[in-house]
């Protein structure tokens, strides 16, 4: 299994894990019928508010839990690649963009934080430098 599917089996198998523990938390919190009759103007027996609160505390921490893991961290995990490329990349180095052109760069402007790539066929352009998605290898080498 390659590592792609796999971290995606994996991701599936944590969503089942959390849906399957809020189904049980839910069952547990939900208050059981009892066999015991209240008077009518009695009002010490059968009150549900802690546990509806409960409740609702336990839907709030999965439901967290659930975008944490599902938006935040990987999305982080994106920023913190992203990032480490911006800082390993220099001049001479053959990139791709995030539109698909290919490029070697030739110099970064500091300024207004771009870099000049220098394409096939001898042409330059400049780019963001936030728009470099990522290295490829030289195709001499």
């Amino acid at each position: 299994m390659s590592k792609c599917r796999a971290r995606a089996f994996v991701r599936r198998l944590g969503l089942f894990a959390l849906v399957a523990a809020l189904a049980l938390l839910s069952a547990a919190c939900v208050p059981q019928s009892s066999s015991t009759t209240t008077a009518p103007g009695d009002t010490t027996g059968g009150g549900s508010g802690g546990s509806a609160i409960f409740t609702i505390v336990i839907y709030a921490v999965v439901i967290g839990g659930l975008f944490y893991f599902l938006l935040v961290r990987p999305q982080r995990t994106r920023a913190r690649r992203q990032q480490e490329l911006q800082s390993s990349l220099g001049v001479g180095d053959e990139v791709e963009t995030i539109g698909g052109i290919y490029g070697t760069i030739e110099y970064f402007d500091e300024e207004t934080d771009t870099a000049v790539l220098q394409v096939e066929g001898g042409g330059k352009l400049r780019v963001a430098r936030r728009a470099l998605a990522h290295k490829v290898r030289p195709r001499g080498r």
